[in-house]
Parts: C-alpha cells; structure tokens; sequence
C-alpha cells in the first residue's frame, strides 16, 4: 500500500465510507478506489484533491498531494568500520637497511628508464642525487653513466640569471663549444663559465657578477670538463 492510498483508506474509514459511497461522492469507479487504496493505481492531483475532499479533508490539500508525489530517499547504508594497519618496525636500523634495499631494488627496475644523478658541489664531491629520464639510452645526449649535476656555489654568473644553489645538468666535453657554458677545473676548482674561443690556444672565460668580467688563458692553463646542456632553477 502507498503513503497516498493508505491516507485516502484512513480517512475514508474515518467517517465511515465504503469504496462505493465514495465512488458516488466523486464520480470516480470502485474498482478505481480500490486500486488506489492498493497501490496499484496513482490518481491525478485532480483526481487525489476529490477524493480526499470526499472523505473530510478540506485543509492543506496541496501539501498532502506534494508529500504523495515526493520521491521517497532511501537511508544511506552505515559505512562498515575499518582498522587501518600499523606496522610497528622492530628497530630503527631495519627500517634503514629496508628503505636501502627497496630503493636499490625500485632504481634496479627502472634502470633503463631513469637514472640516478649525482650532484657535485665545487669541489667535485657527492653533495646529493637527482632522478632523470633516460630517453633512447641518453639523457640529454649524454651517456646517463657520464652525466652530472654541478651545483652553482656563488653568485658569478648571476649577471646572466644564474643564482647560486641552480644546477648545471653537464654532459662530458673535452673541446671548447662557443658561447656555451661549461664546466672547467681552474685554481684547484670547479666552475661554471662561459666559453669564448679566441683563436687555436687562447681561450676568454665570462663570468658576470655586478659586471661583466673577462679572463684570457691558454688552453692549458684550464681543463675543460662538461657542457652544461640544462639549468634547473633552485627554489
């Protein structure tokens, strides 16, 4: 039985009708009353506003018709209690060697796809790593076993927007590439600089502070390590 047959039959008893009576009173069949009362049939608002006038109810059809016509929502389900799992490690040295084995094992996998990057400070020392594509076996054109990153330690080339903490992605190269920057060992260091080649055994070095300053030297006097083929800008 509906919400609206089930009001229509209450009221109808309440004053005490027969389906009969009430099809008289409205002009609508019994059988139709029945089957209202049933559930089986929906009357029109036309047709609910009679019969509910028929059996004594005269105020606030309009809400009873709109509470008839309401979809009826079903409750949402409780959602089922869960426990979230927590491992409790049983020292922290395992953990450690843990992490170790399943990053060893994770750079294994994707040997041919990324590669582990070592970033050098000045003095050519491991500071730090950084993950890269390898894309048809080069990174940057670059062998990925040859690459490194350079980290810049001074503000030298800030003339050229170049801050310090930025790294160089340096791809190894022997001769000297004009106007490019590269990688040098010069005075017991690493530095970035940029190349001007002056003729077959001089070469100009630029740096660019508050100003542009220039050094001339002979090919021997520097060693030319990489060329620095990407600047990743430090945040």
């Amino acid at each position: 039985m509906s919400r609206m047959g089930d009001t229509i039959r209450s009221n109808r008893l309440k004053y005490k009708l027969t389906e009969k009576q009430l099809a008289k009173k409205t002009g609508l069949a019994e059988s139709f009353i029945k089957e209202v009362e049933s559930g089986r049939r929906i009357p029109s608002d036309d047709q609910v506003k009679r019969l509910l006038k028929a059996c004594g109810v005269t105020e606030s059809m309009s809400t009873e018709i709109d509470t008839f016509n309401a979809v009826e929502e079903k409750p949402r389900p409780r959602p089922r209690p869960y426990i979230i799992p927590v491992e409790k490690p049983s020292s922290p040295e395992k953990v450690s060697e843990q992490d170790e084995e399943s990053s060893a094992a994770w750079l294994d996998a994707l040997g041919g796809v990324v590669k582990r990057v070592p970033i050098l400070d000045e003095n050519g020392l491991v500071i730090d790593h950084m993950l890269f594509p390898v894309v048809g076996g080069k990174i940057e054109g670059g062998t990925p076993d040859k690459v490194t990153l350079f980290r810049v330690p001074d503000g030298s080339l800030s003339g050229f927007q170049v801050r310090a903490g930025d790294l160089f992605l340096c791809v190894p190269e022997k001769t000297p590439v004009d106007d490019a920057f590269m990688l040098v060992h010069y005075g017991g260091k690493r530095l970035v600089r940029r190349i001007k080649k002056l003729d077959s055994s001089h070469l100009m070095l630029q740096s660019y502070d508050r100003e542009l300053r220039i050094d001339s030297m002979l090919w021997g006097e520097i060693q030319l390590l990489a060329r620095c083929v990407r600047l990743i800008r430090s945040l």
